[in-house]
């Protein structure tokens, strides 16, 4: 999954010019890491008034919008097959059957 990238500043550890890449975190809060030599972390969420503080100083990285949910896939679950149909009982047939019901004669 990539994150869109909202800008990039200098980074405070290593001092590289626009080197520490600002996205948004899980939280949609910003967030940095440095792409340069040092790969410094700078997690600026999780305090609302240090949050302010950074959209306060980089205005482009204070344009959040709410990240969509993941889409999950439909679970769709298997249904047994209809029972099989209950065979047919055939009448035994009967030696006497012909007394019961004679054949019509023509």
């Amino acid at each position: 999954m990539s994150k869109e990238i909202l800008g990039h500043i200098d980074c405070p550890a290593c001092g590289t010019v626009k080197g520490m890449r600002i996205t948004h975190d899980k939280n949609a809060e910003p967030f940095g890491f440095c792409e340069a030599e040092c790969g410094q972390q700078l997690r600026i969420g999780g305090n609302p008034r240090r949050v302010q503080q950074f959209v306060k100083r980089h205005p482009w990285a204070g344009t959040v919008t709410a990240p969509t949910p993941a889409v999950k896939p439909v679970t769709v679950t298997p249904t047994a097959p209809p029972p099989a149909p209950k065979p047919v009982k055939k009448p035994v047939a009967n030696p006497f059957d012909f007394l019961l019901h004679p054949k019509a004669t023509a």
